[in-house]
């Protein structure tokens, strides 16, 4: 470390009422200010040892730079559509944004509390907030690992308070007056689909007809079709979580309605003979992937048609889920077919209802006595 010289301590007092030291480092200088000459001292010292510790500390790598350096390096690690999911978040909040100037040896407890308000009071729900919390924090764990900073600023901030919604499920006369406000056959179908299969938007547009067995009723999930920065897509190969890669059964109405969707599908393949190498069960007019939004927002306008503005495309999901647990199914069954990775994740996500039929089980052990 860097030892005080007897000049130090002889520093001139600044207009500004601070004494000022320096230190060349890596042939850069850089002051240090303090209102004692001692302290100026101290804060130069301090930064000669970490700088020792921690050799990169004054390369000037920004947040963002390093994030982006972070996950390139997991790529590898990680599913696709994982990695897909990182990225997107993370170029969304984190890279290339104003806040991912901010240097890494400047990171600080406080910038980070300040900005996840900023973007709470933008409108972004707790729940996506904790998410890039748990990215940046993994990104910053790694740098200090690799003796880029001392310590992760980010252990010293709480992640925002999330307050757990209940999964809303529509009834029968709701979806009744759902589909009498959709007027897109294709649309119907993946509605009807999502419903009967409580697949997620990603998965019904990434279904494949090698994946769909009509003689055994099942449909297989092998690979997804997830939403990118920009609006724009991809199909990767795969699932949300090794558990969601899944074989699922359908009933006799969704294959026949199937087996009327391949013809429709076959028509369009002699229409646009180009695309012939497209294999999707529900694909666009030109046998192209269906971008997940576009089919969020053509649901939502039919839910707000109907008088059912609180639902989204998502609720079929909650639906289909809601009904098997009332009708008694199994809660390991509604887990494998949900894809979740365990019984847990579907109690906690379905408790509501847990809650009703615990109900119906204390009005039926009345009739003991």
């Amino acid at each position: 470390a860097y030892l005080p010289k007897e000049a130090d301590f002889i520093m001139k007092k600044r207009k500004n009422g601070f004494y000022c030291t320096t230190a060349t480092i890596n042939g850069k200088r850089k002051y240090f200010y303090g209102k004692t000459p001692q302290i100026a001292v101290e804060k130069r010292n301090s930064f000669i040892a970490k700088v020792k510790d921690f050799p990169y500390l004054d390369d000037h790598v920004t947040l963002s730079e390093w994030v982006e350096a972070w996950l390139n390096g997991i790529k590898n690690t990680v599913t696709e559509h994982t990695w897909f999911s990182y990225r997107g978040v993370l170029r969304r909040h984190v890279i290339g944004v104003p806040f991912g100037y901010h240097l890494l040896e400047d990171l600080r407890p406080a910038l980070f509390r300040v900005y996840w308000q900023e973007i709470l009071d933008s409108g972004l729900s707790p729940r996506t907030v904790c998410y890039v919390h748990t990215l940046v924090s993994a990104a910053l764990k790694q740098a200090v690992s690799d003796g880029v900073i001392p310590s992760n600023p980010l252990d010293y901030v709480r992640r925002p308070k999330r307050t757990p919604s209940k999964s809303k499920a529509l009834s029968k006369s709701q979806i009744r007056v759902f589909f009498e406000h959709v007027k897109n056959e294709q649309l119907r179908r993946i509605c009807h689909f999502a419903l009967t299969t409580g697949m997620r938007r990603s998965e019904i547009l990434g279904l494949r007809w090698r994946d769909v067995d009509l003689d055994r009723s099942t449909v297989s999930v092998t690979q997804t079709c997830i939403v990118l920065p920009g609006s724009s897509y991809a199909l990767v190969d795969g699932a949300k979580t090794d558990s969601s890669i899944r074989c699922i059964s359908i009933d006799q109405g969704t294959a026949e309605m199937l087996r009327n969707q391949h013809a429709y599908f076959l028509r369009l393949k002699m229409q646009y003979p180009k695309n012939r190498n497209c294999d999707l069960v529900f694909p666009s007019q030109i046998l192209t992937p269906v971008c997940p939004d576009n089919v969020t927002h053509a649901a939502k306008k039919a839910f707000i048609a109907a008088g059912l503005p609180e639902f989204s495309f998502h609720s079929f999901r909650h639906t289909h889920a809601t009904f098997l647990i009332e009708s008694g199914i199994n809660y390991k069954i509604v887990q494998e077919r949900l894809g979740h990775s365990s019984v847990q994740t579907t109690l906690d996500t379905y408790t509501h209802v847990t809650q009703k039929m615990d109900e119906e089980a204390a009005e039926i052990a009345s009739h003991i006595i």
